[in-house]
């Protein structure tokens, strides 16, 4: 399977001015502090950088929904709109999305997917990355 994603350049954002913002994790499950992402809660989070114009982005949204409702109570799971939030992404150098980030409970990268991937794949990840 090929792997797909957009890189973020001008002239390639085709959203339109009056998209919504991508749903978020509740604020109690994380903080963030100087552009970086602090989960709160003590657990490990996933953060999914993308955008609504994204073609990819929202191939994987399902799938992420998904694994979400998996794994509920164990793992924040965060999606991060790249143009409403473009200081958080420069922090974490997102220039392809989508872009996901495994953070452990301490906030630090563990993990780092760029593209789209399938079910199977993202959970071989979560596996790896936090030994579930």
């Amino acid at each position: 399977m090929a792997i797909t994603g957009c890189l973020l350049s001008c002239g390639s954002n085709t959203k339109s001015e009056n998209s919504a913002t991508v749903q978020e994790a509740p604020s109690s499950a994380y903080k963030i502090d100087n552009n970086r992402i602090i989960p709160t809660n003590g657990k490990p989070t996933i953060v999914d950088f993308s955008a609504t114009w994204c073609p990819p982005c929202r191939q994987l949204k399902p799938i992420f929904e998904r694994l979400e409702k998996e794994f509920e109570g164990r793992i924040n799971f965060i999606t991060i709109d790249v143009d409403n939030n473009p200081d958080l992404s420069q922090s974490y150098q997102v220039s392809s999305i989508p872009m996901l980030l495994f953070l452990n409970k301490d906030g630090q990268i563990q993990n780092t997917i760029v593209g789209f991937r399938d079910y199977d794949q993202l959970l071989s990840a979560i596996n790896t990355s936090f030994g579930f």
